[in-house]
């Protein structure tokens, strides 16, 4: 189950990146997508937090939880959206969403290490 939930992370998380470089470049109506792309993320990442605190890895499932909480919350900062402009929100916000996909790869590794 859980090769499947980071697989998911992957696809997912390089979906919300190539969105989000789209919205950059002014496509709005892609907003949604990129929202719904960005949250099943953080769905994930907290669903692989939690199957990780069941396995004894508390530590690395508090991250998780943090960082699935903080991608979308950074995410909503930046609305209303400037296009064509990449501000301090937007750095904050691709950082955050490239380290919950790193999160989420420890996570996913601790989980398999545990057994």
């Amino acid at each position: 189950m859980t090769k499947a939930l980071i697989m998911l992370v992957r696809v997912l998380g390089l979906a919300a990146i190539v969105l989000g470089a789209f919205l950059w470049a002014g496509h709005a109506p892609l907003l949604a997508s990129h929202i719904g792309t960005g949250f099943g993320l953080s769905m994930l990442v907290f669903v692989l937090a939690v199957v990780a605190m069941t396995k004894k890895a508390v530590l690395h499932g508090i991250l998780g939880v943090v960082f699935a909480t903080l991608l979308p919350l950074v995410g909503f900062l930046q609305l209303p959206l400037t296009f064509h402009t990449l501000g301090m929100i937007q750095v904050i916000h691709i950082m955050i969403a490239l380290m919950t996909i790193g999160v989420a790869e420890r996570l996913y590794a601790t989980i398999q290490r545990a057994g």
